[in-house]
């Protein structure tokens, strides 16, 4: 169904605004979204918007709209951003944040005070970059090379964890705080190799006391950090009762365990056996719900999995599609029967009834290098 456009008298509560048409102010539309009350509207008529365009396939029942103050309400923003067109920022962004990383990782193994504004510069950054397209993120990510591994677990758990708040539609605080504590949850490990080769229950009040030094902390983001061990069942550590583990932490212990599996330290990692395996864990240590959500955000197929069609190609996968999970947006590159390459194609598996994926691959069993096909 085409988009519709209507004018901002004319807009009602719970429709999906995907783009402002005209308007006299300069108001940044950065993501789609819903407009959940007439506060909202009046705040975009202040704002100077005049005409915007909705979804008309996309509706709410605005009688069960949670009730929201004005001062809290989201504004909806523009189309998703071109993978192409966020890859080259989305790399930056990547380089950027390993560079602050590696400064924090160093200033914690010297036992010295770490720069939180530098760590909150990089939680800004990925925070933007999945506001625009987090699957770019998510796919440059999983294909990065793994030369530094705490260095690149943190790297990694904060990508997971931008694009996871994200999904949740958090406020962008609290998706900076939660990008924020993922960086930081295994700083402590940097003091020692022992640590770093130890449980991550072992490093969690070296941690702490590495950012007890630094007092502008929030006291929400070492909650986060003490917890992300627990588990619901009451074992891990600290050994708490369901009811006391914060949902953050909860969100960072799922994070952060998905990140350890899927590392491919000790070779190739199939995404779909993490998946059993997390899945196995629930919802006797894992939230059941935060998970099967979590699992939604990063796909079936996660950007970057190169992946075997019916029809014998390779493609690598670069965009989830959340209303068909099994049919995400892929790049084809080369033929697993014939053994050559071929001209590469984005093709888009939902609108392919011919293509399949059959089976997760590792492209190193044909000799070639994934970073190359992106």
């Amino acid at each position: 169904m085409p988009y519709q456009k209507v004018s901002i008298d004319q807009l009602q509560p719970g429709s999906y605004v995907v783009q402002v048409l005209e308007q006299t102010g300069e108001l940044e539309i950065k993501h789609a979204g819903w407009v959940r009350s007439r506060q909202a509207i009046r705040a975009l008529k202040d704002k100077g918007v005049r005409s915007v365009a909705i979804d008309p396939a996309k509706r709410l029942v605005t009688d069960s709209l949670p009730v929201k103050p004005s001062s809290t309400e989201q504004e909806p923003a523009a189309f998703r951003a071109v993978f192409a067109d966020e890859q080259p920022k989305a790399e930056r962004c990547l380089e950027q944040s390993k560079k602050i990383q590696q400064q924090v990782l160093e200033a914690a193994a010297n036992a010295e005070p770490i720069d939180l504004s530098l760590v909150h510069e990089v939680s800004a950054g990925l925070s933007d970059s999945v506001s625009r397209n987090p699957d770019v993120l998510l796919c440059l990510t999983r294909i990065a090379s793994q030369s530094d591994q705490l260095l690149q677990h943190s790297i990694n758990c904060a990508v997971y964890m931008a694009a996871f708040a994200r999904f949740l539609n958090y406020p962008k605080h609290k998706v900076q705080s939660l990008i924020t504590a993922s960086l930081l949850h295994d700083v402590g490990k940097a003091q020692s190799p022992a640590l770093l080769a130890g449980p991550d229950e072992a490093a969690i009040s070296t941690s702490l006391a590495v950012l007890q030094q630094s007092s502008a902390l929030a006291g929400d983001i070492s909650l986060w950090i003490s917890q992300h061990c627990a588990y619901l069942d009451g074992s891990g550590s600290p050994p708490i009762q369901q009811q006391q583990i914060d949902n953050g932490s909860r969100m960072l212990t799922i994070v952060n365990l998905y990140e350890q599996l899927s590392a491919p330290q000790h070779g190739y990692v199939n995404p779909l056996i993490v998946v059993r395996q997390l899945l196995a864990k629930a919802p006797a240590q894992l939230d059941n719900d935060l998970l099967q959500l979590f699992i939604k955000c990063v796909g079936i197929y996660p950007p970057g999995t190169v992946v075997r069609l019916s029809t014998g190609r390779l493609a690598l996968v670069l965009e989830n599609n959340a209303k068909k999970p099994t049919l995400p947006k892929v790049k084809v590159f080369y033929h697993s029967t014939h053994h050559h390459h071929i001209p590469p194609r984005i093709i888009d598996l939902a609108r392919q009834p011919e293509e399949q994926i059959e089976a997760c691959i590792d492209l190193k069993k044909y000799g070639l290098e994934v970073r190359n096909y992106l």
